[in-house]
C-alpha cells in the first residue's frame, strides 16, 4: 500500500511540475506585452509588414520567445534571468528561416526589424 501510495504521488508530482513547465511557455501575445510595458516597440511593429502577418502568428513571440517564461518584471529587468527563461533579445538571420528563405534577410533588414522604435524627429 505505501509502494503504491508513492508511485501515485511520484506520479502526480511530475503531472504538476510537467504542467507548469508547459505553463510557462506559453504565448501572451503581442498586445499584453505593449500594455505591460513595451508600447513605444509595439507601436513601432505595428507599422510593420510583420504586424500585417500576426495573424498566421508573426507578432513578438515568434521571433522572441514565448512571453509567459520571461514576462515578469524581476527576469525581465535581469537580462541573464531574461536569456536563461527563453527570451530571444536579438534574433539572428537563422531564426527567420522558419518564415523566410535562407540567405533572404540582408543585414540591413535585420537591423531594421530590430529596431523596434520611430526614429527620432528633428
Amino acid at each position: 500500500m505505501h509502494k503504491l501510495l508513492a508511485v501515485l504521488f511520484v506520479v502526480a508530482f511530475g503531472l504538476i511540475t510537467s504542467s507548469n513547465a508547459y505553463a510557462q511557455n506559453k504565448n501572451v501575445g503581442a498586445e499584453k506585452c505593449a500594455k505591460m510595458c513595451h508600447k513605444v516597440q509595439f507601436q513601432s511593429w505595428s507599422e510593420t509588414p510583420h504586424a500585417k502577418m500576426a495573424a498566421k502568428g508573426a507578432d513578438c513571440e515568434k521571433c522572441h520567445g514565448a512571453g509567459s517564461a520571461y514576462m515578469t518584471l524581476s527576469v525581465m529587468k535581469d537580462p541573464a534571468k531574461a536569456k536563461a527563461a527563453g527570451l530571444i533579445a536579438k534574433p539572428d538571420k537563422a531564426s527567420c528561416s522558419p518564415c523566410h528563405k535562407a540567405g533572404s534577410i540582408t543585414d540591413a533588414e535585420l537591423a531594421k526589424v530590430h529596431a523596434h522604435k520611430p526614429k527620432p524627429k528633428g
